[in-house]
Formats: C-alpha cells, sequence, structure tokens
C-alpha cells in the first residue's frame, strides 16, 4: 500500500525560501550600488574643492609675486613658475584624470591654460592693473565658472548658473 504524500508544503516552504533569499539579495545589492555611488560622489566633490581651491590658490600665488616690490625684474618669471607650481594644481588636475568626466578634463586644462596666461602677462607685464593682465583674469574667471558649472552638473546640484556665465 502507497501511502499519499504532500509535497505541497515542503515545496512551498522551498519556494518562500527563495524568494525571501532573492528579495534580501537584491535589497542588498541595490544599498550597496546606491551608497557606492554616493561615496563616490563624494569623492568627486572633494576632488573639485580642492582643485577649485588650488586654482585660486595659483592665482593669489602669483598677484602676491607680481606686487612684490622685493622680486627684482630678473627673479620675476622664476618667482611666477614656482608661485604657479606650489598651488598644487597640476598635482591636482592629475587626480581629476582618473575620476572625473571628459568634460570637466577639458574644462580643467582649459582653466590651467587661463591660468598659464595670467602667469605669462604678469612675466611680460607685472602691472596688475594693465590690460594684458585683466584680460587673462578674465578668461582665467569664465574658464573657472565655466568648470564649477560642469562640476555641479555631474554632482546633480541644482541651481543658478556662475554669474560669469550670463
Amino acid at each position: 500500500m502507497v501511502i499519499p504524500v504532500d509535497w505541497s508544503t515542503p515545496i512551498g516552504t522551498l519556494i518562500g525560501g527563495a524568494v525571501g533569499v532573492s528579495a534580501t539579495f537584491f535589497t542588498d545589492r541595490a544599498r550597496w550600488r546606491r551608497d557606492r555611488h554616493s561615496q563616490w560622489a563624494m569623492t568627486r566633490r572633494e576632488m573639485y574643492v580642492e582643485f577649485l581651491t588650488a586654482l585660486s590658490r595659483g592665482h593669489s600665488n602669483l598677484r602676491a609675486v607680481a606686487l612684490d616690490r622685493n622680486t627684482s625684474v630678473d627673479d620675476r618669471p622664476g618667482a611666477l613658475y614656482i608661485a604657479l607650481d606650489d598651488a598644487g594644481v597640476w598635482r591636482l588636475r592629475q587626480s581629476l584624470s582618473l575620476a572625473a568626466t571628459r568634460e570637466i578634463n577639458l574644462l580643467a586644462m582649459a582653466a590651467l591654460r587661463a591660468l598659464e596666461g595670467v602667469r605669462d602677462a604678469l612675466i611680460a607685464d607685472p602691472d596688475t592693473s594693465g590690460g594684458d593682465y585683466l584680460r587673462a583674469r578674465a578668461t582665467l574667471w569664465t574658464a573657472n565658472a565655466e568648470i564649477r558649472d560642469a562640476m555641479r552638473r555631474d554632482l546633480g546640484e541644482r541651481g543658478e548658473p556662475d554669474p560669469e556665465l550670463t
């Protein structure tokens, strides 16, 4: 005599367990991705702030050398090169190349070229009220505003564009 076996309870338990484990796995995976994305955005934000700060520091360093009346005319070009190097902007540009989008990397190069333009204008004429310097500074400010705007977009920030862009 064969005793009928009711398989519905063990099969239901197995299916319920599989669904529960799968749901937990997919929920944990989604949480991991969200946390990873958040950490990556925080890393990029920190890199962006460091780079923008170095750009500002580079400009300030260049102005300080140009305004320093104790620096001789012969020493000024070397001092301006050193002032820009000391800002660390090139080192931070390398960090951006690993983490930032192509657009931001191109804008970072444009901002660096604009900062070099300020340096070159001050080598030619250290007058910070002169036309060459003021034009180079305006180019730097526009490049700086463009990269800030792109960085905000990359980080998902909303808001008005920089005044230099309007």
